[in-house]
């Protein structure tokens, strides 16, 4: 019944778009072929119908021709040789997008040759100029090579980026360093993160379809942000639909630990569940609010009773129907309307909605010593998901003369409904007990990020952009629940509630968490570009400014259940079960309160402000020759204050220098030098001093006021030789040196925290393959593309007490990406196969003796897609199967500190946690309503 709901929803979008066209309107971007600067005011004529256009700031243009026809373009511009493109048919660009047409710079402003080249010929050069002439170690798709791809989300088409890989298809990991060490730019904008405990993106909210080119930095430059050692992934999505576009996409998927198996749902049914929102079900009782903190302790305890039992009775879970198949549905639309005097006004939306249940299987052991034959605890957990979201986009640019204007809007919006079921045992003290329990909780994650951003070319070789953004991020858990009956061993039926009194409450045994977090980042970026000519070659000039500031507010409110004065136990009965153990009759019955549980509460509001300035100029010294550098000044002040805590302010100016230097061997090969500086920050999350406990992983989560900024050296040697268009071979060495980097760290007593190491340096090799197979001769082989890249990676951590031979927290020794692809020749059928397997990351750093090594197991993923379109790729289908051999995911303790063998050895280290996903298997339709 929910998704009957949306079927008016899909209707009146369907209505705005429009369906039917007369002609086909051929796109395309002309650009210098030294360079791949845009060419302004270039002229753009149909040589059969003398009808022309000039090309906008950004060098493209649009242009309309008759279906079923042959046509020719001359494209020319002062100071270039002319070009000639021809079999220009609607057989031969189905797309509607000619891709970049190269224009190459002419000594003479009247000589009068025409370059003569095929539309075919154009496209693949303009793949080869853009690689070659990249003035950054990076690694990139564009549009062209999306389209050709059967992925659906941005997590996916970073799958196939060199150094980069993926996990849950959102979360990227670039050279083996985790997400703490990468920014996210959308539209030049830099993206708040998604995750509220964390620095991460999701890529999964943006879809493919929308992407115009995504690029990978992996060395800094001065006109990126400073804050990144990883990489950069900078996302641009379209301005100009090349053809009307109205795309509606209907998906199924089948989980095999899920789909058509028994389900269990907490409480409560929220009336908006189902579309990802939360009604006012979960919200504390305001009596309670009005005296939230310690000052509640303080009330009489006739009233503190009675506010106890307004809080609603929503422990336990009930069984519910089994899983039926997860539900999605995208729509996507947009056009380009020409408008008079070469004006243009190009939009594009989208929107989706998914719905669908996960469920997963977790085994949490724990053991005191290597020697350990048995656990001290080992506690089997069912996790029940079910999970709603929507995303929706909105661009809209106006292009006039010689200048242009967007509006892009993205919003997304995750809600995930959980009910855990646990049993275990633990034997750690000495009155070893059974235990069950359940956890209930709702989350809802959302990002609206809005950029208002402007190109304008003025005379002279100036070029002007700017931008202005507005983002806001959520994380909204209002009323989770934890409760734990314990039975002691041997005795497994006689399950009994064990709470303290008001005065330390515990939130494993009987808890609520109420917990609301909101961020807002505004943002302001101008850059000032000058071409000039010097030494026969083009020179670029280039400065600006970039700011942006941060504004956090978190609530916490950690809850547990007590007696007043003295212990309480309660015997599991008909009457106090999961399900009803605090109604109204037992709070009165047993005289019970809530209490507030200080070291899992906060209240806190936090900013952060920068302002950064940078100027770098790309110097062409010869057509090998090539010097990129410059410098870029980052002022960041940050501060915290928190209720009863003392203020946290810090405040660092920092001067960050860079060059990349880039030497053509011949036509198809580089060769790349770089050199930078780039600091790394602590999060908000990290700089404040509370608790929170994380029931899967049974693990305590707590951050340091004491953190300082980490600053580190880059340097980079790179090889690549491109064959041919879209191939490419190189091989790439790198060294980082780390001061102060920040470490995610194991205190023991299952307590993380975070610290700074004394300093660091890791160094590693990555090669890069991606190669058409049509060398072979083979009219099979033609058809398909392989790709594959690898990055080995060593490092050393010192802190104050001990120099540990392994890279940095959260970073692999070694990852593997690889895949083949077979496509027809119009791509009418797609078969493509993903591998990826990341080696044993390092977690969580053990800096005392209470704490242990915690690493993460590799695991081997294998993806597998196949397309199919009919109608001349209106309708495609796409079968998408997803972690095709469903290994658990595992971490273990690595007894052996100082050992540089981070591996597994199942003769000393231990299994601690496990986890399974299952495989899931995803039919998709598409049908494209445009022509």
């Amino acid at each position: 019944m929910r998704n009957i709901r949306l079927i008016p929803l899909i209707v009146l979008l369907l209505s705005f778009t429009q369906l039917s066209a007369q002609a086909l309107r051929l796109s395309g971007k002309v650009v210098d072929e030294e360079n791949g600067s845009p060419v302004v005011g270039a002229s753009i004529v149909v040589t059969e119908t003398k009808k022309g256009v000039r090309t906008d700031v950004e060098g493209r243009f649009f242009i309309n021709i008759e279906q079923g026809k042959n046509y020719t373009l001359t494209v020319s511009s002062i100071g270039y040789a002319s070009k000639a493109i021809n079999e220009i048919s609607q057989d031969n660009i189905k797309s509607g997008t000619l891709g970049d047409i190269l224009l190459k710079r002419s000594n003479n402003q009247l000589q009068a040759v025409v370059v003569t080249s095929s539309a075919r010929k154009e496209t693949a050069a303009s793949l080869y100029l853009a690689q070659k002439n990249s003035s950054s170690i990076s690694d990139g798709i564009s549009s062209e090579i999306i389209k050709r791809s059967p992925d659906k989300s941005t997590g996916e088409v970073l799958k196939r980026v060199s150094g980069a890989s993926v996990q849950d298809n959102k979360f990227v990991v670039i050279r083996g360093l985790n997400e703490r060490y990468n920014v996210a730019l959308l539209n030049n904008s830099i993206l708040p993160s998604t995750e509220p405990d964390k620095k991460a993106f999701s890529f999964d909210i943006i879809p493919s379809s929308l992407i115009d080119n995504l690029v990978i930095y992996k060395s800094p430059l001065p006109d990126l942000p400073g804050d990144f050692s990883g990489g950069a992934i900078k996302i641009t999505t379209k301005d100009y639909p090349a053809k009307p576009i109205s795309e509606l996409s209907v998906s199924i998927g089948f989980n095999s630990l899920t789909t058509f198996k028994n389900f269990y749902n907490s409480y409560p049914k929220g009336s908006l569940d189902w579309l990802g929102f939360f009604d006012d079900s979960r919200l504390m009782p305001g009596s309670y609010y009005r005296h939230r903190g310690a000052s509640f302790i303080n009330l009489p305890n006739d009233q503190k009773n009675a506010i106890t039992k307004q809080f609603p009775n929503t422990f336990g879970t009930e069984a519910a129907y089994q899983s039926l198949p997860n539900f999605g549905f995208s729509y996507t639309g947009g056009n380009t309307k020409i408008l008079k005097e070469n004006k243009k006004l190009g939009y594009i939306y989208a929107i989706s909605y998914n719905e669908g249940r996960r469920v997963s299987d977790r085994v949490r052991t724990d053991y005191q010593t290597q020697a350990d034959q048995d656990y001290t605890y080992q506690y089997n957990t069912n996790n029940y998901d079910v999970r709603n979201n929507l995303s929706a986009l909105l661009n809209v640019t106006y292009a006039y003369g010689r200048s242009k204007i967007s509006l892009k809007n993205l919003f997304n919006n995750d809600f995930v409904k959980t009910a855990g079921i646990r049993e275990g045992v633990n034997k750690l003290n000495f009155d070893p007990f059974y235990i069950k329990s359940n956890n209930s909780e709702a989350t809802g994650n959302g990002i609206v990020n809005s950029s208002l951003e402007g190109t304008h070319s003025l005379n002279s070789g100036w070029t002007v952009d700017w931008n202005g953004s507005f983002g806001y991020t959520y994380r909204w858990q209002p009323d989770q629940r934890i409760l734990a009956f314990r039975s002691p061993e041997g005795i497994k039926d006689n399950y009994y509630l064990s709470l303290s009194n008001e005065n330390s409450p515990e939130i494993r045994n009987a808890g609520r968490v109420y917990s609301y977090l909101q961020e807002y980042i505004y943002g302001a970026n101008v850059n000032v570009t000058k071409q000039f000519r010097w030494l026969g070659q083009t020179q670029k000039l280039k400065m600006g400014s970039a700011n942006y500031y941060r504004d956090r507010n978190v609530e916490v409110d950690a809850l547990g259940y007590a007696g007043f004065t003295t212990n309480v136990k309660i015997n599991e009965t008909k009457e106090t079960t999961f399900n009803n153990i605090f109604s109204p009759e037992n709070i009165e019955k047993y005289n019970l309160t809530v209490a507030n549980i200080g070291t899992n509460s906060t209240d806190y509001n936090a900013h952060a402000l920068l302002n950064a300035g940078y100027i770098m100029l790309d110097n062409k010294f010869s057509d090998r020759v090539k010097l990129t550098w410059g410098a870029r000044v980052e002022n960041y002040s940050q501060k915290l204050i928190a209720l009863n805590k003392a203020d946290v302010n810090v405040s660092n100016l920092d001067v960050l220098p860079s060059f990349l230097f880039t030497f053509a061997l011949n036509n198809k090969s580089n060769l790349r030098l770089a050199a930078s500086e780039a600091v790394n920050r602590p999060e908000f999350r990290e700089l404040a001093s509370y608790s929170v406990y994380d029931y899967d992983n049974n693990l305590s989560i707590t951050g340091n006021p004491n953190l300082v900024r980490s600053k580190n050296t880059n340097a980079d040697l790179r090889y690549e030789w491109f064959p041919s268009a879209g191939d490419i071979v190189s091989i790439s060495a790198f060294y980082k040196y780390f001061d102060k980097p920040i470490e995610q760290t194991n205190q023991g007593n299952d307590v993380l925290s975070y610290a700074n190491a004394n300093n660091a340096y890791i160094y590693g090799t990555e090669l890069e393959l991606r190669k058409k197979l049509d060398f072979f001769g083979s009219s099979i082989l033609d058809h398909f593309t392989f790709y594959a890249n690898a990055a080995y990676i060593r490092g050393s951590v010192k802190f104050s007490t001990m120099t540990v031979n392994s890279p940095l927290q959260g970073q692999s020794p070694y990852l593997v990406n690889g895949g083949i692809t077979y496509s027809t020749k119009n791509d009418d059928f797609v078969v493509n196969a993903l591998y990826n397997r990341i080696g044993p990351r390092l977690r969580f750093r053990a800096v005392s003796d209470a704490g242990k090594n915690i690493f993460e197991k590799p695991r081997d993923v294998i993806d597998l897609q196949l397309t199919k379109k009919f109608y001349g790729s209106k309708l495609e289908i796409k079968l998408t199967v997803s972690d095709l051999l469903a290994q658990a995911n595992q971490w273990y303790y690595k007894f052996e500190s100082g050992t540089s063998n981070t591996g597994y050895n199942p003769s000393t280290d231990k299994i601690i946690y496990a986890y399974k996903y299952g495989t899931t298997s995803t039919l998709a339709i598409r049908y494209n309503f445009g022509r």
